[in-house]
C-alpha cells in the first residue's frame, strides 16, 4: 500500500486584466511558492484577498496546488 507525504504547496491567483482581441476575458496569473503545506484553505484565501487588495486588477480565481511524494 502506498502512502503520501506533502512536499510543497503553491498559491495561484488569477486576475482579470481586460479583454482579448476576440472579446474574451484576459487573465494574468501570479504564483506564490514555498507556502506551508499545513496552511488551511481559509488562511490561503485570506492571503489571496489581502494580496489582491494591493493589485491593479480584480481577483478572478484562487487556486491551491499541492505536491505529494508517494512512498510504496
Amino acid at each position: 500500500m502506498a502512502d503520501q507525504i506533502p512536499v510543497s504547496s503553491t498559491l495561484r491567483i488569477d486576475f482579470e486584466t481586460g479583454l482579448t482581441e476576440k472579446g474574451d476575458i484576459a487573465f494574468k496569473r501570479r504564483s506564490f511558492t514555498n507556502i506551508k503545506t499545513e496552511a488551511t484553505a481559509e488562511q490561503l484565501f485570506s492571503t489571496a484577498v489581502a494580496i489582491s487588495s494591493v493589485q491593479n486588477y480584480p481577483m478572478s480565481e484562487v487556486t491551491r496546488v499541492d505536491t505529494y511524494s508517494l512512498i510504496g
